[in-house]
């Protein structure tokens, strides 16, 4: 397998497969955040992509409203509306949950008492993209 790379993330930490890859994707990696630490992630010029892998946290969305995923609800609503409910805790974040930021959106992920773990991949956005915050876009 020529070219092939395999890299322990658990030892380094994070990658640029850019390197390798010509595809969108910048960076790979596995973050950790410490009991009650938070971090903000925001996608001005990349989308983010995370995957909780150990641990538990919360993910805080920009004034504490959640945007409700159409494929967990099978109520009928408005895929564009938003749940007027505030959430001050935040969305709760358990292994195996996944958090995608598309441009123009952003997050603040806070570590619960156990502290978390996640993987985390960066993707460059061709020019000239909308931002999602337009809520025009397929899902």
């Amino acid at each position: 397998m020529p070219g092939t790379v395999i890299t322990d993330l658990r030892r380094r930490g994070a990658v640029d497969p850019g390197r390798l890859l010509a595809g969108p994707l910048r960076g790979v990696g596995l973050q950790r955040l410490e009991p009650g630490h938070s971090t903000e992630v925001a996608a001005d010029g990349v989308e983010h992509a995370l995957y909780v892998t150990a641990g538990s946290g919360l993910a805080e969305l920009p004034e504490n409203t959640v945007r409700r995923d159409a494929s967990s609800d099978s109520d009928s609503y408005d895929s564009d509306s938003y749940d007027a409910e505030p959430r001050d805790a935040g969305i709760p974040l358990v292994e195996g949950t996944a958090v995608v930021l598309p441009l123009g959106t952003r997050t603040v992920l806070t570590a619960g008492t156990a502290g978390m773990e996640y993987f985390h991949a960066v993707l460059t956005v061709p020019a000239g993209r909308p931002t999602a915050s337009s809520g025009d876009e397929p899902a």
